[in-house]
């Protein structure tokens, strides 16, 4: 039974309030810790800091049960009608391997995926779950972190047969896996770059391939079309790869798209509207590339 929207925003209230309180009680705990600590007792900042701390933990566990609540009502709600079938997994993603596998991506050594939505489109199969890719780097004394992806990865399965590697990005799109390397990357599975004839997709777009025979069989004058249209309408920078018979998007939007608010008013209209424009994404690809078009399936 799904749990109804007043539900949704009573434990919005209640993180709320838990947040809040927790808070006060830190800052205050500091203040009243520091003044003891130094005139009574150094122990008494310990001490003053515990109810902050269970507060906190409270506000935790709170945040969970909500966002449960918020994604079981708003996603689904949003997901309804826009695919064949469908099914949503919250608390899984595609895990590091299979990211890994596709060769297309750089792995730091913070790595989070969840939110699933997989099924089908227009009989085209599809996985997208929100990413997020990082390397934290120790300094000694401290230490910073480098975002390498934070958005969605989207992959397809796809109309035409191909055996070898294609790796399209926008110019703006770091941190990918080039497999340029001589040293590190199998002879077999090297990329190396490739222009096509369409010289504003060129200045958009950076190519690498591992036969340019098929790289040209896959992007057609079409597809290149497509994927400038595609670069208008997603807004920011984005990796597309072809691996193994399957499309890979890569989409670099900064965000975490289906976490809820914490402080912000709700309203489920607006949710839903959200996380449809999320989901859109998955049939804006396969219409605009046509990939439910079977001329090229053996």
């Amino acid at each position: 039974m799904r749990t109804n929207w007043g539900e949704v925003e009573q434990k919005q209230n209640s993180v709320r309030l838990y947040a809040l309180v927790a808070i006060v009680l830190t800052f205050g705990g500091l203040f009243f810790g520091v003044y003891a600590a130094y005139s009574i007792n150094p122990f008494l900042l310990l001490a003053a800091m515990i109810p902050a701390g269970l507060v906190w933990w409270l506000f935790y566990k709170q945040l969970k049960g909500y966002k449960e609540s918020y994604k079981e009502t708003v996603v689904k709600s949003a997901a309804e009608g826009m695919f064949d079938r469908y099914h949503y997994i919250p608390d899984m993603g595609f895990q590091s391997s299979e990211i890994k596998e596709t060769g297309l991506m750089s792995l730091g050594n913070i790595y989070k995926s969840e939110d699933t939505v997989a099924g089908t489109y227009k009989g085209v199969d599809f996985r997208r779950a929100d990413m997020y890719i990082a390397q934290y780097v120790s300094t000694g004394k401290g230490g910073y972190t480098i975002v390498y992806l934070l958005g969605t990865w989207l992959s397809f399965a796809y109309n035409k047969k191909f055996v070898t590697d294609l790796q399209i990005m926008t110019k703006g799109f770091h941190y990918s896996n080039k497999k340029k390397g001589r040293f590190f990357t199998r002879a077999d599975e090297r990329r190396h770059s490739f222009e096509t004839e369409n010289m504003e997709f060129n200045q958009s777009f950076e190519c690498n391939c591992q036969l340019d025979s098929e790289a040209f069989y896959l992007l057609t004058p079409r597809v290149m079309e497509m994927l400038l249209l595609l670069k208008s309408e997603f807004g920011c920078d984005f990796m597309v790869g072809f691996v193994k018979n399957r499309l890979h998007f890569a989409i670099n939007s900064g965000k975490n798209h289906m976490e809820p608010p914490v402080f912000g008013d709700l309203s489920m209209e607006r949710e839903v509207e959200k996380v449809r424009r999320e989901l859109r994404l998955i049939t804006v690809i396969v219409d605009t590339l046509d990939l439910d078009r079977k001329v090229f399936v053996e």
